[in-house]
């Protein structure tokens, strides 16, 4: 072989390595790449992914319950973490939503419960307490532990009397209205119905445990969405990805499309604005911020 035939061979082969899309790579069970500011999280399949001060929870496609080490954080700590390993956690749930220093779920049967004992110094809690009533979904504010949740019937709850020795509540208020996703942060209480259409809670933007006056439709359309701290992401029907910042008229928002990837689930942290999703092959991702 001559030196100019080998010098052709090799600027080939580097040609063709080089033009393999990211998309087309395959990752083994171990590894973590980063996509366009997207960290592959190694562990299980999930399908419901949720951050917040008390860490990282996860459901798998089982309904067994995970814990990310190393993500309980209180709000003086601005640093994102993305954790150590999934640690699982006893019980069955469906759906997950991370408070303060407290985790609430739904199970296949709608039954609501949240974590006892959770703290720093046990951050994965010690077991799980039933509430009364029946959602399909629930949030939880990383602000004030405030609690909202839907039905099968997409009506639209809220936990009244929560305090921080009351952790549980009294009794639910149904709000008017009709929702298939609800999120509650400092940025008030959003969500999304059937038809993929947008609303915010007037009267709940930095005042979670209140009720509010009436619901604003918002632009766009999304299946999924959540808000942190100054700043709001969804994802619609086609698993594409939008992020908007907001103030304190939260009702305007200015989309952007975050291109490169695919999500079905998005949870953001109010602590940091670090974002956890669920992506279109059901493996988590890791984001920090913007």
């Amino acid at each position: 072989m001559t030196l100019t035939t080998l010098l052709l061979t090799v600027l080939l082969f580097c040609v063709t390595v080089n033009s393999v899309p990211q998309e087309a790579e395959q990752l083994s069970s171990d590894s973590e790449v980063t996509a366009k500011g997207w960290m592959f999280v190694k562990g299980p399949h999930m399908k419901w992914v949720s951050t917040g001060p008390a860490g990282v929870w996860a459901v798998d496609m089982n309904d067994n319950i995970y814990y990310r080490r190393d993500t309980y954080n209180m709000p003086n700590q601005r640093i994102p973490s993305k954790g150590s390993r999934w640690t699982h956690v006893y019980g069955k749930l469906k759906q997950i939503g991370v408070g303060w220093n407290i985790i609430w779920g739904v199970n296949s049967g709608d039954q609501i419960f949240y974590r006892t004992g959770v703290s720093p110094s046990k951050p994965e809690g010690t077991g799980w307490k039933s509430v009364e009533g029946r959602l399909k979904k629930v949030g939880v504010s990383p602000v004030s532990n405030a609690v909202w949740g839907v039905n099968s019937r997409d009506q639209i709850f809220t936990k009244l009397g929560i305090t921080g020795t009351n952790r549980q509540g009294t009794a639910w208020q149904k709000i008017r209205g009709a929702l298939s996703d609800v999120s509650v942060d400092a940025a008030g209480v959003w969500g999304v119905n059937n038809r993929g259409l947008i609303y915010y809670r007037l009267g709940t933007f930095t005042n979670q445990q209140d009720p509010g006056t009436h619901w604003k439709r918002v632009p766009g359309r999304l299946v999924n969405i959540d808000s942190g701290r100054g700043i709001i992401w969804g994802v619609n029907s086609a698993q594409n990805v939008f992020w908007s910042r907001i103030s304190t008229s939260p009702g305007r928002v200015n989309w952007h499309h975050v291109s490169g990837i695919k999500l079905k689930q998005i949870s953001v942290n109010s602590n940091d604005n670090s974002v956890w999703a669920i992506d279109g092959s059901d493996r988590v991702v890791f984001r920090r911020g913007v």
